[in-house]
């Protein structure tokens, strides 16, 4: 099993709890998810915007995830 799937023992299995969140409807829950994420993405985007680079020493903000 890859290390994205595995889940430990005593951990929540946070894709089920979402699951679990839409009475397994699967459609539902992963369009909820989507737009968890744009909203995200626009929040990261205006705080970029407003944060000079000395505030956060340097760092910008990635708005693509590394696969």
């Amino acid at each position: 099993m890859s290390a994205v799937n595995r889940i430990e023992e005593g951990e929540i299995d946070q894709a089920q709890a979402v699951l679990d969140a839409f009475g397994g409807n699967a459609l539902a829950a992963l369009r909820s998810v989507i737009a968890d994420a744009e909203f995200l993405c626009e929040q990261l985007e205006t705080a970029s915007l407003y944060l000079s680079s000395g505030i956060v020493r340097g760092w910008l903000p990635k708005f693509e995830r590394d696969h």
